[in-house]
């Protein structure tokens, strides 16, 4: 065979193409005549064979599964080793037991302090602030506190949120599209990029009542009633 450059006319593989595969769009058909080119040229360094001619004659798969042959022939004589790896496996299996005691040691608890900051119950409330359980227990049921579960009845509230004795405003705004009570502080307490890096509760302490909530609405994806 000849050692000279494979070379494959781009036009002449799309009839081909397009003979055998008639009903297929033709922009798949010339994106495969593209593919086809590119891969000769690939090869053009091995032991070639003339498409040219061969195209005409709707004998192109055939050459080409030549050409592949050939690859595969050229890439098997070289003598680079082969390198052989093996993965290091699933690991040791261990019991249900140990599996659960590993996880627990992964997922300690975490006091309620150590993401909401402080917080008080409605005993607490009172004598920071002055204000009756009844009056606390009344804002809570209208959305105009925060309250979070502690346990699986007590109330913590988030001391933040009071303002020389009474509730801090735009709390219920964030509070009626936020999924739950959680989310609402969470999301109150970091840092928030639209406000300059200042936290929603910041923003609410300065002032920015309208601002946090168009923004509580639009982080929140709900609109208020």
């Amino acid at each position: 065979m000849s050692e000279a450059a494979l070379t494959v006319d781009v036009d002449e593989v799309q009839a081909v193409l397009r003979g055998r595969n008639p009903r297929a769009p033709a922009a798949e058909i010339k994106t495969m005549a593209r593919i086809v080119s590119i891969a000769v040229d690939v090869m053009s360094g091995l032991p070639a064979v003339s498409l040219r001619g061969v195209a005409r004659e709707h004998k192109l798969r055939a050459a080409l599964e030549q050409v592949a042959r050939q690859f595969t022939s050229a890439e098997t004589t070289q003598d680079s080793p082969v390198e052989k790896t093996q993965g290091s496996g699933l690991g040791e299996v261990i019991s249900l037991s140990e599996g659960r005691a590993r996880l627990a040691a992964y997922a300690a608890p975490k006091a309620i302090e150590d993401w909401a900051g402080p917080v008080g119950g409605a005993s607490d409330i009172e004598a920071q602030f002055g204000v009756k359980r009844t009056t606390l227990n009344t804002w809570y049921k209208q959305g105009a506190v925060i309250g979070l579960l502690r346990g699986q009845r007590k109330l913590a509230y988030p001391l933040e949120q009071f303002i020389d004795g009474r509730p801090l405003q735009g709390v219920p705004d964030v509070l009626a599209v936020a999924p739950n009570a959680r989310s609402a502080w969470l999301w109150m307490r970091q840092p928030h990029g639209a406000l300059g890096g200042q936290t929603p509760l910041a923003a609410l302490l300065a002032g920015k009542q309208d601002q946090v909530s168009a923004i509580a609405r639009r982080d929140f994806d709900r609109e208020l009633d």
